[in-house]
């Protein structure tokens, strides 16, 4: 279970800061400590899932050491949009197709549940993540009027549902000042905030309660024994009852074939010099953070000092792009011509996990001492928050949800590390020619 010279989390080495890692102080961590441990949990993986599997478990007696590549919110935890989204990546009409109606509606729950467990995070640890109310789907094509309206009526009769409000053309330009949206879907039931400081928010509680965070230390196996697992790293030895692997898009190897389970994605963001309020208010009335209708979507918010924070665009290389300033302004200027006045003092990337059905992909290796969560395929940010509450509940003996995350069948992406990508590349392009045309 060796991973490979070139991990995934490398990747972000030579990069600039991005705006998220310029707003936050970080926290003084331990860095390859030469000791070796002994406890119950060993958490591999400082994003979301693996910081609140560690704090959930903390807080229930476990004794918890985490182990993470390079720093807390390296990966997509501390990179993404910020959009914190009620459901799953599909849409009911999808899951219940799929699952049927009892899973759909259990999964909507969960969903619902996701972001009031950050919500009731963010209260409880006074967490200042400039936490916004709002997240606004964009109707980029005409056809998407009859779509938001049908998915509006239909949630709200079936799933008792009525913080959705939909916007005619004449509403949808009153809220974001762009010539290219024809309708839109606000939830009023969602959020937006800044990623990063939430994730350390819960990160400075696992400080609190002295569980041992470690940096800079890539496990480089996992080893089943008698009693437990053994984790191995250059300078450590960690054994334990259990360990949590939580490193979504930047697994690699560590599980060995769990990864053929998500294709590897590289999405891309900016940030702007801060416009301002009132300028910011002009091109999105009410600070709502927004998402487009097509397959290879743009989102984008504003940030707490009014900066614009635009996403778009996606490489399924394993290396990144060098020039992903040229490759996402280019999709922020179709969308606001007007913002080519301002600079653009960020950029960066980050590597999520996309699954087939778009669902996330819980399982456990080793006769259960294993227990893995990822592939939240581009809506983590609160799923994965809810992933570490649910891992805890099923260590501590309680393993049903667990267990109904478990029972979704996922299939595995054909070609193994040579062909995974270019057969995930050929099958998208139909979408991507849509989205041109």
């Amino acid at each position: 279970m060796s991973i490979n010279k070139k991990n995934t989390f490398e990747q972000h080495d030579n990069e600039k800061e991005s705006f998220y890692h310029n707003s936050i102080s970080f926290p003084n961590l331990s860095s390859n400590s030469d000791n070796n441990f002994e406890v119950d949990v060993c958490v591999i993986g400082g994003g979301l899932t693996g910081i609140s599997s560690a704090l959930n478990l903390a807080n229930k007696g476990y004794s918890v050491i985490l182990l993470e590549a390079r720093k807390i919110g390296w990966g997509a935890s501390g990179r993404n949009g910020g959009q914190l989204g009620i459901g799953m990546r599909k849409n009911q009409f999808f899951l219940e197709k799929k699952l049927g109606i009892n899973h759909a509606k259990q999964l909507w729950k969960l969903g619902l549940e996701a972001v009031e467990e950050a919500k009731d995070c963010i209260k409880k640890y006074k967490i200042d993540c400039a936490l916004k109310k709002g997240v606004l789907t964009a109707g980029y094509y005409k056809k998407n009027k009859k779509e938001l309206l049908e998915e509006m009526d239909y949630i709200q009769k079936n799933y008792d549902f009525d913080k959705y409000e939909f916007l005619n053309s004449k509403k949808i330009k009153e809220e974001i000042n762009s010539k290219k949206y024809y309708s839109g879907l606000l939830n009023k039931g969602s959020y937006h905030l800044n990623p990063l400081k939430f994730l350390l928010g819960l990160t400075n509680q696992l400080i609190n309660l002295n569980v041992n965070i470690i940096e800079n230390t890539p496990v480089t196996s996992i080893a089943e024994t008698t009693d437990g697992v053994k984790i191995i790293t250059k300078k450590n030895i960690v054994k334990a009852k259990y360990v949590v692997v939580g490193c979504n898009g930047y697994l690699d190897k560590l599980l060995g074939k769990i990864r053929n389970k998500f294709m590897p994605i590289n999405n891309y963001m900016i940030a702007t010099e801060p416009l301002g309020e009132d300028k910011a208010r002009r091109l999105i009335k009410n600070n709502y953070a927004v998402c487009d209708t097509r397959f290879i979507i743009d989102y984008y918010r504003f940030s707490e000092d009014w900066r614009m924070i635009f996403g778009g665009g996606e490489t399924y290389t394993s290396s990144f792009k060098h020039n992903s300033k040229n490759f996402v302004k280019e999709r922020m200027y179709k969308v606001f011509p007007e913002l080519k006045k301002f600079n653009i003092e960020y950029s960066w990337g980050g590597t999520l996990a996309i699954t087939v059905n778009r669902l996330p992909n819980f399982g456990t290796m080793m006769n259960g001492k294993v227990i893995y969560a990822h592939g939240y395929s581009g809506h983590g940010l609160a799923l994965s928050t809810l992933a570490g509450k649910i891992i805890a509940e099923k260590i501590s003996g309680f393993p049903d949800r667990f267990n109904f995350f478990e029972s979704i069948k996922h299939i595995s992406i054909p070609g193994g590390d040579f062909f995974r990508r270019p057969i995930y590349s050929a099958a998208i392009a139909y979408y991507k020619m849509r989205d041109i045309f």
